[in-house]
């Protein structure tokens, strides 16, 4: 029988990978983007650190289920 915390498990992990991938290419921006007031308004870090406690909590859900 499949869990309930199956799908929001993995979410949030693609959710981190997702993070992972906006914050790199946030630091690959050029100068000339950050001096036109281009900045990024999401702050990827924390959104990497929440998915990922989120995902440990709904394993641990999905393990004990």
């Amino acid at each position: 029988m499949q869990s309930d915390f199956a799908w929001p498990t993995l979410s949030f992990v693609a959710l981190a990978v997702l993070s992972v991938a906006a914050d790199r290419w946030r630091h690959h921006r050029r100068d000339v983007d950050r001096q036109a007031g281009r900045a990024g308004l999401i702050p990827w870090p924390l959104v990497t650190i929440l998915a990922l406690i989120l995902a440990a909590v709904c394993a641990a859900m999905w393990i004990h289920d």
